[in-house]
């Protein structure tokens, strides 16, 4: 049966680890490419052009409104980063001081605090100034990230594709062509799936946004639970007693 009583700093070491091996499935890490590509069509669609996730579009489109005289129409790209910024630092501290708050399940938390994020997102009117989603979400988006990173052992981005693209090319150039075995062929499944993924979110996001409007955000709500059920009693097994 499970442990009960006050967490210790043992469970909680269990607790991350189960996390990150349940976290680290194929079919859980593709789910959440497709949440991440999701809220950048979301936001680029419906929120002034503004990407949710790829912090390297909001920078040069900054640096370009900058340096083209548009500083005021650039400052909308701003914001986003400094809640990325605050998200990921967010992040980075639960998981260094989860032991000494005897967190059992973190990675629950961080995915839990973006789901209630994006749902509160979901009951604003119309009208509501683009800000408020652009920044939540980056935050959101962040944590995200941050929290969930590993796929069969190997680092990808969830909101985010150019490093996934570039291990999927390596991968399948030492698969095809360099000898790789079955660990290059499954490394470039892997990733190949969550460039997909990410890139169906996106075209997803875009759509539902045009036609939804504000209300789009449930489907990635949805999309966040799904994880969130498909995780946690992965994670409770190894910690039965």
């Amino acid at each position: 049966m499970e442990q009960r009583g006050p967490v210790t700093r043992a469970q909680t070491a269990v607790g991350w680890d189960a996390m990150e091996m349940a976290a680290s499935q194929l079919s859980i890490s593709a789910l959440l490419a497709l949440a991440g590509g999701y809220l950048d069509g979301f936001t680029y669609v419906g929120h002034g052009h503004v990407f949710a996730n790829a912090m390297t579009g909001n920078v040069v489109l900054l640096g370009i409104s900058c340096f083209s005289g548009a500083v005021g129409a650039g400052a909308r790209h701003l914001p986003p980063i400094v809640m990325f910024v605050l998200g990921v630092t967010a992040a980075k501290a639960l998981e260094v001081y989860a032991p000494s708050l005897r967190l059992r399940y973190p990675h629950l938390l961080a995915l839990s605090v973006q789901i209630a994020l994006l749902s509160v997102l979901a009951f604003l009117p119309a009208g509501t100034p683009d800000m408020w989603f652009t920044t939540t979400i980056a935050f959101a988006a962040s944590v995200q990230v941050e929290s969930f990173r590993r796929v069969h052992g190997k680092n990808y981005n969830s909101t985010f594709t150019t490093g996934n693209l570039r291990t999927f090319a390596e991968s399948c150039f030492s698969w095809l062509f360099a000898g790789g075995g079955e660990e290059a062929r499954s490394t470039t499944v892997d990733f190949g799936t969550i460039c997909f993924a990410f890139f169906a979110g996106a075209a997803a996001g875009g759509v539902a946004t045009m036609h939804l409007g504000g209300k789009a955000l449930w489907a990635d709500v949805v999309l966040l639970m799904v994880v969130l059920l498909r995780v946690r009693p992965r994670a409770a097994t190894s910690l039965v007693s």
